[in-house]
This record gives C-alpha cells, structure tokens and sequence, in this order.
C-alpha cells in the first residue's frame, strides 16, 4: 500500500504595500541598470506575473530584487513618494534561513540551453528578442545554431541578427571598439570593413563547434544532477547515529557522499 506524501509548505499569496518591503542587502544577484530597463520593459509588455518571496518576519526580499527595482523605475518610486501595492508570496524563516534560501535561488539560476532555445527562437517575434536578456555573444550562438538546423530559414526572419558581421572568429570581436551603450537593447559589435569575413565552410565549423559546447555543458549539468542519491532513515534517533559515525551535525539536511565513503574504505 503506498502511504499519501504529506503536502508541501506552501506560502501564503498577498498584497502589500512597496514601503514594507526592504531590498536584501546581502542578496547575490547583482543586477545592472540595462537589465532592469529590459525587466521594465518586459513588465510592460505582459505585465508582471508574480513570484517575488518577502519574508515576513524579516520585511527582506528573498527573490524578485530585480522586478521590484523595475516597478520602482516604472512607478518613480522613491521611498516615500509613489508608493504602490505588490503581489507577493508570504514566508516566515529566521535569518538564518532566509540567508539560507537567498543563497539558494541565486545559485540555481542556471543559464539556458542554447540548443534547445534554437529549435524555437525562430517562433518568437523578432521585434522581442533583443529584450529578452540574452548576453551578444549567446544571441548570436543561439541564431547561428537555429540557422543552421533550419538550412537558412531562420537567417531569412531574423536578418538584423544574423548578419555575416555578426558571426566572427573567437578574439577578432575582442579587438573590435565597442559600440555605444544602450541600456534599452543589448548593444551590437562594431566589425571593422576589412575585417575578413566567414566563408560557407568556416561558418559550418563555427556553428558545430558551439553545438559541440552546448552538448558538453548540457551533459556535465546532467551528471551533477545526478549525482545524489536520498538516504532516509525510520527514526530520528536512527539518522542521528547515522550522522554521529560519519561526523556531521545531526541536524543537518545533507551529507556529502565522498565522507561516507571514506568510512566504508
């Protein structure tokens, strides 16, 4: 008979007012002024769709930093003026746990498969793209890869990316001066004219090359996703004396393996 899996903690959704939220001083992400115009942008495009953490016990943000600093730009909030209603998800942790968790979130933003993107971009408006947060060089990866797959459909629908200026040999870019900044979209490297450009067969090797990459980083983020496995015990006293033998705290949630290991050899 298999016994019913408890029901998760769950937070609580409600709305509070902007001044009752405080920006996490120790927060990981660091976020600059162009990605939040494009956070502001993209929130007044679909609106904002939720999902900032606020703890409760602390008034500190643990997720969302970066749609808060947005809706302040979008509604002039200064601290006292303009102050609005945010949707927010409800948590109560010590400190201890919120510093816990704000590690957490900013260490799981994982970057995105370029691959995998490739076999859609070419679905998604292309007045859009530039907004959506892509760094120059993974943009024009993700392109060169969907042209390539597509036999030069994608390069017909999104020509202003995929330029042959655009796709240049590793460290030429790099001697390029770079264009002027614009925090609205992202900016655009300046190839000189006598640059030399790709020819059909380099362009190939360049593009199986990033597909190679893509594959490795693909595979190795699989492999340390699996690698752990769940020991489970009957008993707390059982897991204590567990964590007694291999020297860890017994209030601990996780145990490196390579420890139990070592007390087996």
């Amino acid at each position: 008979m298999t016994m019913a899996k408890k029901n998760l903690k769950t937070s609580e959704t409600a709305i509070i007012k902007r001044s009752e939220i405080k920006l996490n001083p120790l927060n990981p992400k660091r976020h600059s002024e162009k990605v939040i115009k494009l956070q502001k942008k993209n929130l007044q495009q679909v609106g904002f769709l939720g999902g900032i953490v606020w703890n409760r016990k602390t008034g500190n943000l643990i997720d969302g930093h970066r749609r808060i600093y947005a809706m302040d730009m979008y509604y002039g909030y200064d601290g006292k003026e303009n102050d609005y209603d945010v949707k927010v998800e409800v948590v109560e942790m010590s400190v201890k746990a919120e510093k816990a968790q704000l590690t957490y979130m900013a260490i799981g933003n994982t970057k995105p498969e370029k691959d995998l993107i490739a076999r859609y971009i070419g679905d998604i408006d292309k007045d859009i793209i530039p907004d959506l947060g892509f760094e120059d060089d993974e943009l024009k990866d993700i392109l060169a890869i969907a042209d390539d797959n597509s036999n030069g459909m994608v390069e017909d629908a999104l020509g202003d990316f995929l330029s042959d200026d655009d796709i240049v040999t590793e460290g030429l870019a790099e001697t390029q001066p770079p264009a002027v900044a614009n925090h609205d979209t992202p900016t655009k490297d300046v190839v000189s004219t006598d640059t030399p450009q790709m020819d059909d067969e380099a362009k190939k090797a360049h593009v199986k090359s990033i597909k190679e990459k893509t594959e490795k980083l693909a595979a190795a983020r699989q492999q340390s996703e699996n690698a752990y496995t769940i020991l489970s015990f009957s008993t707390a006293d059982a897991k204590a004396a567990f964590m007694d033998i291999v020297g860890c705290n017994p209030d601990a949630k996780f145990v490196k393996g390579e420890d139990v290991l070592r007390l087996i050899e």
